[in-house]
């Protein structure tokens, strides 16, 4: 890998990553153990389905929790990107 390559991948990076920073922060769990079906509000959509979300404490028996980010993320913030920066 050249170091102008490597150089212009670090930058790309850190643009995303402020872009996203304040972005994502409206990304939240939702759903309710032990029983989780929820949906993401009308203005959100679905990156990411886990039993327990962010609280590990709380974990679904029944259906998963869902991270609902902002539908203007779509495409342009990666599920992991989402739930390291999840409230």
């Amino acid at each position: 890998m050249s170091a102008k390559f490597s150089v212009a991948l670090f930058l790309v990076v850190i643009v995303l990553v402020q872009y996203t920073e304040a972005a994502s922060k409206k990304c939240t769990w939702h759903g309710t153990a032990p029983t989780c079906w929820p949906s993401c509000p009308s203005d959100k959509f679905a990156i990411k389905e886990n039993n327990c979300g962010k609280a590990k404490i709380a974990c679904c028996v029944l259906g998963k929790k869902k991270l609902c980010c902002p539908k203007t993320l779509q495409g342009q913030i990666t599920p992991e990107m989402a739930e390291a920066m999840a409230d």
